[in-house]
């Protein structure tokens, strides 16, 4: 119900300083005020907006917990509803207490997103903006962090705004023509503003696909055979000691995984056990773990040892066809080389480290960057953070522009020209939140936490 009033607990459960429970709505202060008995003897139905003050939360005539209490009232708020923090002492059964407490009151305990679906709903941010604030509480690197505060800003839909106004022109010129045939219309004049909104499409549709890798990260494998520097490659990845590392082969019998941030993409490392054939029941299950390792993974690292002459086990992994980004990593650059030259036709790259010291392995992660990203290191400004859902429309308004484009130079009719563009405006509309379905937005916001 959009007129009724809701509350939450909107800080992480467990033990913390602080914790917070949140209250949005029109009865917001008059439930709070029910609560509260204030230092200063105020009444909350009467004080300023956008204050602070201290005092108790009392039931029954005994005091629940010391708080801070800020009011700020519609409509300079999150939710553009008068809204309540009661801020407690950050332990589960006082601030489960205090929400207890509130409910009784009248308050109903909100959904998820709810507080940021009720900020879309009455005009307080767009749809866009709306993801953003998820993208910000998940960021997992300063990358992501700062994507997600740049799209908070309504980057895209400034963006998405400016493609839609642009269709909308470009099909009202071209039903004049249609509708006024006298009028001397020249279609052909279309052409490079559509070719503009294509790039502009492609562009954005780059973007997102750099935004996914970058919310998402990558699955990395280090594969290789026994005792050539994997788990120290993994170790060095991580800065610490993470991964056994002994001169015996085949100390890993398991998978290890583990994340580190490399250029602000999180990539999931998996040390795997050394390929070879096993010689008991424990290795050939470590085998078969490492072989499911490589197959979820997104790009594999190949490691040979370069201060040995290669064996058959390295030749053998060096032939094989392992139908994704393959980087043969020449470990143990420290030492005076004596393993054969690779054919550098069969990798997507081939790069020197030592695992030991730590050389070559920043360069190691940029060329990681560089293979999965089309040889582009990421920067805030030119990743774009899209679900799914958002994905799929911008595909689908940028192929009804190609089909606008591509009829418009055929000499289709001009019927089929104004419905590709059409096509495209709806699309770029429910982008920017307009007729978008109920469901779509229940989808959208029910992946935020409650008190969001």
């Amino acid at each position: 119900m959009r007129g009724d009033t809701i509350a939450a607990i909107s800080t992480p459960l467990g033990e913390g300083g602080i914790g917070i429970v949140r209250l949005s709505g029109p009865r917001a202060v008059e439930i709070a005020g029910g609560l509260f008995q204030a230092t200063s003897g105020l009444s909350l139905q009467h004080v300023p907006s956008h204050t602070l003050h201290h005092g108790f939360i009392v039931a029954a005539g005994r005091r629940v917990d010391e708080v801070l209490v800020s009011v700020m009232r519609a409509p300079r708020t999150y939710t553009r509803e008068d809204t309540v923090e009661i801020n407690g002492h950050g332990g589960i059964v006082a601030l489960t207490r205090i929400l207890d407490l509130v409910l009784v009151g009248g308050a109903r305990l909100a959904e998820r997103g709810e507080f940021t679906e009720r900020a879309f709903m009455n005009g307080r941010i767009s749809l866009d903006e709306a993801q953003a604030v998820l993208d910000v509480v998940r960021a997992r690197t300063r990358l992501g962090l700062e994507a997600a505060v740049e799209r908070l800003g309504g980057r895209f839909s400034v963006a998405i705004a400016a493609i839609r106004e642009e269709i909308g022109r470009l099909l009202a010129s071209l039903e004049v023509g249609m509708d006024f045939p006298d009028v001397d219309e020249a279609t052909e004049d279309l052409g490079p503003p559509l070719d503009r909104l294509v790039e502009e499409a492609d562009a954005l549709l780059a973007r997102g696909e750099r935004g996914r890798i970058v919310r998402d990260g990558l699955t990395v494998a280090i594969v290789g055979r026994t005792n050539v520097g994997k788990s120290t490659l993994l170790n060095a990845f991580l800065a610490e000691e993470r991964a056994i590392v002994t001169p015996v082969p085949g100390t890993t019998r398991d998978t290890i995984e583990e994340e580190a941030a490399i250029g602000g993409v999180p990539v999931c490392l998996i040390d795997t056990a050394g390929i070879r054939e096993p010689a008991d029941l424990v290795e050939a299950e470590a085998q078969r773990r490492a072989r499911r390792a490589i197959d979820r993974a997104d790009l594999l690292l190949l490691v040979f040892n370069r201060s040995l002459p290669l064996t058959a086990d390295d030749l053998d992994l060096a032939r094989e066809n392992w139908e994704r980004p393959t980087v043969a990593v020449l470990n143990k650059s420290d030492l005076p080389r004596r393993a054969e030259s690779l054919d550098p036709g069969r990798f997507a790259a081939v790069r020197e480290v030592s695992a030991k010291t730590g050389d070559g392995v920043d360069a190691l992660g940029r060329e990681i960057l560089r293979l999965v990203l089309r040889g582009e290191i990421p920067t805030h400004d030119a990743i774009l953070f899209l679900d799914v859902w958002e994905r799929d429309l911008l595909r689908r308004a940028r192929s009804s522009l190609g089909e606008a484009r591509a009829g418009l130079f055929s000499g289709v009719s001009p019927d089929l020209v104004a419905e590709a563009l059409r096509s495209a405006y709806v699309a770029t509309g429910q982008l920017q939140g307009i007729d978008v379905g109920e469901d779509v937005l229940k989808r959208i916001f029910s992946r935020f936490c409650v008190g969001k």
